[in-house]
This record gives C-alpha cells, structure tokens and sequence, in this order.
C-alpha cells in the first residue's frame, strides 16, 4: 500500500470521511506505522499532529502509560502540552490487533484533557479482538482479518 499513491489517497480519503463528521482538533499518530497514515490525514484536514512514541523518544517532558503485550508490558508516552483541555482527537495506526497500545494512548489522551472521538486503523485483526479493550469507542478499520 505504501508503494501506491492511489492506494495511500484512498486510505486517507477514507480516514478523511471517517473523521470529518466527529470534528476532530487533533490526529495522534502511534509510532510508527500510524505517524505514516495520521500525519497526511492531519494535513488534510489542516489540523495538529501529535505523535505517541515509544518511552525515552520524545524530547520534552511527557507522560506516560503501559500496557500488557503478550509476553510482557511496554511504555508509549506524549509531550505533557500536546493535548489540551476539551480537545477532540482522532488515533490513528496502521494495525489493531489486542487493543494495548490505542488503549494506552487514549489514556494518555484523557489524562491530559482530551476527549477520543474514534480510532482509524488499516487492518483489524478481529481473531485478537482488540475491540474489547476499545468497548466503548467509535473504531473504522478499513481491513478486517479473520
């Protein structure tokens, strides 16, 4: 998909048609693969990108959140100013697979102010359920595999 410019219009058209109606202020990206799909849909829409990394990334002070993987816990973190107050925010990354790391970065969304209006993903791998640790959220995943 990467290596097709029709493909990567039609994924960020798709993202666009998903997030317009919710009014986004804000695209957060989760490294990596999601900085590849969020920060085009951001400039599209004319909004702020805010990366989520990995901990011990990013430059200035962050907050940070873990999450259980399979055979461990990990860490992503954001800068403690990306996200204000009453902010709308739209998460984007390539692969929904448990659900850890969108989880993880919704907290840090919500600790910081903001409200998550939804996720975008390209492909779901639905046999993970990943959906169940985003219950309560509003998730597109253009791909689904079983």
């Amino acid at each position: 998909m990467l290596s097709s410019p029709k493909a990567m219009r039609q994924i960020i058209d798709r993202f666009i048609e998903y997030a317009t109606p919710k009014k986004p202020d804000i695209i957060v990206g989760i490294e990596s693969r999601g900085f590849v799909f969020g920060m085009p849909l951001a400039l599209e829409m004319n909004l702020p990108f805010v990366p989520v990394r990995k901990f011990g990334k990013l430059p200035y002070k962050t907050i940070h959140e873990e999450y259980e993987l399979e055979y461990g816990k990990n860490s992503v973190e954001m800068h403690v100013d990306a996200i204000m107050p009453g902010n709308r925010v739209i998460i984007v990354d390539d692969l929904l697979a448990t659900g850890g790391t969108a989880a993880a970065a919704k907290r840090l969304v919500t600790r910081l102010g903001g409200t998550v209006e939804g996720f975008a993903f390209l492909i779901e791998l639905s046999f993970l359920h990943g959906r169940l640790a985003l219950a309560n959220d509003d998730v597109l995943a253009l791909v689904s595999a079983d």
